[in-house]
């Protein structure tokens, strides 16, 4: 029965490269100048392409871009974050996917974005790109003055470390420090004290009291994840992203989650980056950034954003 299946992916592969095949003529010749207008005229996601550029595509997918002209853009005024003309390119054996297609992005500071869109519509390599996690095939990535893919590794963790807190799906707590001393990680990287939050006081609004001492094995999923988010408001960064930062949390616990990031853009004019599935939380925010297949498909504002206790999170 297991061979039976095995074949069944082998052909089901082999029939997928295939179609691959088929999208470019064999009068086109793949090279690393064409490879993006191939993309761009064929109007496919994926494409087989040489070794030669296979390993270009994640050459400058993970190294730092050489000067041309653009490594000294800054931000046009009220901005915090812009995305020109932002394409990303994965690439796996000789197969090229095209994740993100030429994306254009103004937030501006103090604003709550969601970038909302179903799975693997590239909200989350968006997310990874801006916060720098990520560097893009083509275009400028411009976060507080900063043109990212000019930069470092060194250069961008440090900026990482300075303005920005992430509130991960997978939670990424230490394994070997206890609730408390995970959410301290994030409050000490805050160098302005009278910034920092009053940790005893996070953990109480959280009704994490009693975990305080727990380590991350002791701990539920919910229990984890609130972990995390608190170590990313305990630093009360200049930019918070947060990628599905309610998806295993009960409705309480999302409610207390929306109400601490609504309060840290209000208080502290925090910027806010989220990226979900859910529709409701739009109304919490100022944009709302729609992605669907690699494109962004629309960008609405909202003028009153509503505070989270006002909106029906589950369809009440």
């Amino acid at each position: 029965m297991n061979k039976k299946r095995k074949l069944n992916d082998e052909d089901k592969q082999f029939s997928d490269l295939q179609s691959l095949t088929s999208i470019v003529t064999l009068e086109t010749k793949i090279t690393k100048q064409n490879v993006l207008d191939v993309f761009e005229k064929s109007g496919k996601r994926n494409i087989i392409a040489p070794w030669s550029v296979y390993s270009y595509i994640r050459k400058i997918g993970r190294r730092k871009r050489k000067k041309d002209g653009n490594e000294n853009l800054t931000n046009s005024t009220g901005n915090i974050i812009e995305v020109q003309n932002v394409t990303k390119i994965y690439s796996t054996g000789n197969v090229l996917t095209r994740v993100l297609n030429n994306i254009n992005l103004e937030i501006k500071a103090g604003e709550i974005v969601l970038i909302l869109g179903i799975s693997g519509g590239g909200k989350s390599t968006l997310l990874n790109l801006i916060s720098g996690l990520d560097r893009p095939t083509k275009g400028n990535i411009i976060v507080a003055n900063k043109n990212l893919p000019y930069m470092s590794d060194r250069e961008i963790t440090k900026l990482r470390r300075d303005k920005v807190s992430f509130i991960f799906q997978n939670y990424n707590l230490l394994e070997n420090l206890n609730a408390f001393d995970n959410v301290m990680t994030g409050a000490w990287l805050q160098k302005d004290l009278s910034r920092r939050l009053n940790l005893t006081d996070l953990f109480k609004e959280y009704g994490m009291s009693d975990e305080i001492n727990k380590f991350p094995t002791e701990m539920s999923g919910g229990q984890q994840q609130r972990v995390s988010i608190m170590r990313a408001l305990s630093k009360n960064a200049e930019i918070i992203f947060a990628d599905e930062p309610t998806g295993a949390l009960d409705e309480q616990t999302t409610r207390i989650v929306l109400n601490s990031l609504y309060k840290a853009n209000r208080d502290w004019k925090t910027t806010v980056i989220m990226v979900s599935h859910n529709p409701a939380m739009s109304a919490m925010c100022h944009k709302v950034v729609h992605i669907e297949k690699g494109n962004i498909v629309r960008i609405d504002i909202n003028e009153n954003p509503l505070h989270p206790d006002q909106i029906g999170l589950y369809n009440e």
